[in-house]
């Protein structure tokens, strides 16, 4: 299941801005494993003209209700403009579904 949930920010250099959020990140992701272990894993998408560094994610597991059973956070060092990047954030033990959000990042110039 791929559901699309952006919470992020925008702006110049450091400034954080949580407004149009999905208009500069799109996020894709799933339930997975490695080595036995249960993660998330998926894809951040820059569809941005600056490179977006040191992105922190937050995971929420939710129930089959949709409440949040467990939270983790993760992060993603850097995503270059229109650039498409992978992440995997273990989590504690398996649920029926997840929500994945960017709580931050910093903007660069595309040559930092």
């Amino acid at each position: 299941m791929l559901v699309l949930c952006v919470v992020a920010s925008a702006g110049a250099a450091l400034a954080q801005n949580f407004g149009d959020a999905d208009r500069y990140f799109g996020l894709e992701w799933t339930g997975g494993e490695r080595r036995g272990r249960p993660n998330v894993n998926g894809y951040v998408v820059n569809n941005y003209r600056m490179r977006a560094a040191n992105m922190r994610l937050l995971v929420e597991s939710l129930d089959a209700n949709g409440k949040t059973v467990d939270t983790t956070s993760g992060s993603v060092a850097d995503v270059p403009p229109g650039g498409r990047v992978y992440f995997e954030v273990p989590v504690k033990q398996k649920a029926p579904r997840y929500r994945v959000t960017i709580t931050g990042w910093d903007w660069r110039d595309s040559g930092q």
